[in-house]
Parts: C-alpha cells; structure tokens; sequence
C-alpha cells in the first residue's frame, strides 16, 4: 500500500496509468464497521472521467447499501450514477453533488458557487 507522492505531475502520471489500465491500487481497510452509520458520505476526484481506481478499490470493498457522493473535477465531469451503478450496482446514490474547479492552473479556483454547495449540504 504505498502512498502517493506529493507531486500533482506525478500523482497525475500514476493516475492517468492507473485509470487507463484499469490498475486497482491496494488500501488499507478502515478500522470501521461503515454499515452502522446512518450516511456515509464519500467524497473524490474525477480521475478521466471515472472514479479514482483507488476510490473503486475502496467501494467494491465497502459493500454500502447507500452512499452520498461529492465528486470534484477541474474540467472533466464524471456521471456518478453511471459510474456507481458499474462499480457496485447494489449501492444506492441517495444524493451527489459535482463541485467544480478552474482547469489545471495554479492555484486551482472553486467554480461551483459556494451558495450552491451550502444549499446541497443543507439537504443532507
């Protein structure tokens, strides 16, 4: 289970590789029993229009009856139904939000307006 480096170049090289080949990195497993909480809220990138394979990794071992999801991107959107429904068909997506930030540019800047996410937040 080694970790990430800190450099973006980098993580978006391995990223790109990963999510191109498919490659399902190994993680650590949470100390945590996740089917005693009322809502699990699961927050991740768009890696290429897909979920992070290590965000896949963790959900195909999650097994979440249902799950809440907040997918960040800078430019590349990601359909989370779509994507759950391949990745684990039996979780249902109770609700999903796409906060939306400028395209790969330093510093990156959050497009998604921040009245839009505080009114999704108030939904959960």
């Amino acid at each position: 289970m080694e970790p990430y480096p800190e450099n973006l170049q980098e993580v978006m090289e391995i990223g790109r590789n990963e999510t191109d080949n498919e490659i399902m990195r190994p993680i650590k497993q949470l100390e945590v029993d996740l089917s005693k909480y009322d809502k699990v809220i699961l927050g991740m990138p768009t890696w290429w229009y897909h979920v992070p394979p290590c965000v896949e990794s963790f959900l195909k071992n999650a097994a979440l009856e249902k799950i809440t999801v907040f997918v960040t991107n800078s430019g590349i959107p990601l359909n989370v139904d779509d994507e759950m429904k391949r990745i684990s068909p039996n979780t249902y997506v109770e609700s999903s939000e796409i906060i939306e930030f400028t395209p790969l540019v330093e510093p990156s800047r959050l497009v998604t307006p921040l009245e839009e996410i505080d009114a999704w937040i108030e939904t959960l």
